[in-house]
């Protein structure tokens, strides 16, 4: 993993850099509490033994990384000027409802060059794994997922992340929002970054649609979008699923 600065300042805010913020991701600060360039090389240099760091000259609040091969842009840094913290649909992991408005934002997402790329589940990984240990190893209060619109207490979004990078459950709700709708099915934000599709699940019982949702997402992620009618058993649960007429959804309910 290496640091180096990003020539040429601060990026503008043009519609490639926006589609990029969005495939990334917020580490959120109390005022006064961002890092700058050195601050920032020291956390990425603790972040692996075998951390290599380079220049940390970071001009308007920017640096580069460079993880597992792929370049990542950060922006915010201090000293330049705060950015605000995106006011988000859905927030996990918190003790008691938080106010997010008074933090400062400092951003990382995909590097200009994979701006064809940015949802390919490398380059996913890669940025989680980096974000999973900065959120701990930084005085960060909170972490915003673009892509789901949601915030995240950063001790359980470092532990579920480096948890699924080692093979165990997606951190859903979290990376993907779950919300329950009036009729009582439960549809899904943000799991169209990792499968392509988003989950509309029918037909299961209260209490247990948002833990079956959880189950239906993790094997979405794991096995990949539906294609054409199919079903699977999920533990003793047998489950329908199909895509739908409109893009990117697929429809999941019980047999019978």
């Amino acid at each position: 993993m290496q640091l180096r600065n990003v020539k040429g300042g601060r990026y503008a805010m043009n519609d490639t850099s926006i589609q990029r913020a969005g495939a990334g991701l917020s580490l959120l600060f109390a005022a006064g509490e961002r890092p700058d360039g050195a601050t920032l090389q020291a956390a990425v240099a603790a972040c692996q033994a075998q951390a290599s760091v380079t220049r940390t000259e970071c001009g308007q609040g920017t640096a580069e990384l460079v993880a597992s091969g792929l370049m990542f842009e950060v922006d915010g840094l201090a000293p330049a000027p705060a950015q605000a913290a995106l006011c988000t649909r859905d927030s996990y992991g918190f003790a008691a409802p938080c106010e997010f408005a008074a933090l400062e934002a400092v951003r990382l997402y995909p590097g200009h060059h994979l701006s064809g790329g940015v949802m390919l589940a490398p380059v996913t990984r890669a940025l989680l794994a980096l974000a999973a240990e900065l959120a701990v190893s930084l005085p960060v209060a909170a972490v915003q997922w673009h892509s789901a619109d949601t915030t995240i207490e950063p001790s359980r979004f470092s532990r579920s992340v480096l948890a699924w990078l080692a093979g165990g459950t997606f951190p859903a709700p979290g990376l993907a929002a779950l919300a329950q709708l009036e009729d009582g099915s439960v549809v899904s934000r943000g799991l169209a970054h990792f499968v392509g599709q988003e989950l509309t699940l029918r037909g299961v019982e209260d209490p247990a649609r948002l833990k079956v949702a959880s189950r239906v997402v993790d094997h979405l992620v794991r096995h990949g979008p539906v294609q054409a009618f199919m079903q699977w058993h999920l533990h003793d649960l047998l489950l329908c699923a199909e895509p739908a007429r409109e893009a990117r959804q697929v429809l999941v309910w019980p047999a019978g």
